[in-house]
C-alpha cells in the first residue's frame, strides 16, 4: 500500500530542488527518499518524473508516493483497541496500565502492538507498528502510532527538537511545593539493569511540573517533560523525594498502589501531512 501526498509549491519554496523541500521540509528521512527515487511514480512533478535535483517553481504540484516494504516480525492479535484519533497518518491509542506498549521476554502476544498490528493489518493491509511515543507497562494513557514512515521520521524529529508537548498526570507522595523544575541528568549506569539514576555524566534532563491538589500526604501533579528519557518522570520525582505512588522500581516496594499512578493525559505537535497544530487527549485520567 502506498501513501500519495500533493504539495503546492509556493513561493517559499521557489527555486528549491526537490531533494531539499522533501528533507526540509516535507521532513522525509534518507531512507525514505532513497526508496522514492527507485519507483516510477515516487516522485511526479506535475504529473511527470523528476529527478531529486530539479528546481521547484511557484505553483508546481509535487506528488509523492511512498511505498510501504517494511514487514513486521510481530504476531497479529485481535484486541481491544480504544482510539481517540486515527487518519492516513496517524493513530492515537488510550493505552490502559498492565500492558506493555512492544512484545517482550514473557509478553510475546500480549502487547499493544500485537493488538495494534491485527487492527493494521485487517483495515489499511499494511501491518507495521511504528510507535514514536513509548509508554511503560504500567504507565496508561496516550500513544501516538504513526502509519507511514514519512509521518514516523515527521514525528520523530518533531520530538528530538522537542517541538512535542506531552502532559502527564502523576500521584505522588507527600506533600510538593505548587510548581517546581527538576534539572538533573539521566544515566543508566549498566546494561545489567533497567534502572536509571541521577548522575553528572548523564544526558541532560528536565521536567516541570505543578501541583493540582494534595490529600492524605499525597500530590496530585500536572508533569511536563521538557527531554524525554527513559523514566524521566518517575526517576526526577523520586530524586525529589516525592516518587509516584506504586513506583515499585523508584519508589517504596511494599507501596499499596497496585500500579505506578502515571498518566500519559495529552499529547500536542505539528501534524505530519496537514501542517497544522494537533493536540490529542485521553478519555481517562487518575486523579
Amino acid at each position: 500500500m502506498k501513501r500519495k501526498l500533493i504539495f503546492h509549491i509556493d513561493l517559499s519554496c521557489n527555486k528549491k530542488t526537490v531533494k531539499s523541500f522533501l528533507l526540509k521540509e516535507a521532513l522525509l528521512s534518507n531512507t525514505t527518499l532513497k526508496q522514492l527515487k527507485k519507483s516510477d511514480d515516487g516522485i511526479l512533478l506535475n504529473g511527470n518524473r523528476v529527478f531529486v535535483t530539479n528546481q521547484l517553481n511557484c505553483g508546481d504540484l509535487l506528488e509523492i508516493n511512498i511505498p510501504d516494504t517494511k514487514v513486521s516480525a510481530i504476531e497479529p492479535v485481535k484486541g481491544d483497541l480504544d482510539i481517540l484519533y486515527e487518519d492516513e497518518d496517524i493513530l492515537a491509542i488510550d493505552k490502559p496500565p498492565f500492558i506493555p506498549v512492544h512484545p517482550s521476554k514473557g509478553h510475546i502476544d500480549d502487547s499493544l502492538a500485537n493488538i495494534v498490528i491485527a487492527y493494521l493489518a485487517e483495515k489499511t493491509g499494511t501491518p507495521v507498528f511504528r510507535c514514536v511515543t513509548r509508554l511503560d507497562k504500567n504507565t496508561s494513557g496516550v500513544v501516538l502510532i504513526a502509519k507511514n514512515s514519512l509521518s514516523h521520521n515527521n514525528i520523530r524529529k518533531q520530538l528530538l527538537s522537542h517541538d512535542v508537548t506531552k502532559i502527564y498526570h502523576a500521584v505522588v507522595h507527600g506533600i510538593t511545593d505548587v510548581s517546581g523544575m527538576i534539572d538533573a541528568p539521566i544515566v543508566r549506569p549498566n546494561a545489567a539493569t533497567i534502572k536509571r539514576e541521577i548522575r553528572e555524566d548523564g544526558a541532560p534532563s528536565v521536567t516541570n511540573y505543578k501541583t493540582i491538589k494534595t490529600e492524605n500526604d499525597v500530590s496530585y501533579l500536572e508533569v511536563i517533560p521538557v527531554t524525554g528519557r527513559t523514566h524521566q518522570i518517575r526517576v526526577h520525582m523520586a530524586y525529589i523525594d516525592h516518587p509516584i505512588c506504586g513506583d515499585f522500581l523508584y519508589g517504596d516496594p511494599n507501596d499499596n498502589y497496585c500500579r505506578q499512578m502515571l498518566h500519559a493525559y495529552q499529547i500536542s505537535f505539528k501534524h505530519p501531512t496537514k501542517n497544522e497544530a494537533i493536540t490529542i487527549q485521553s478519555n481517562h485520567d487518575i486523579f
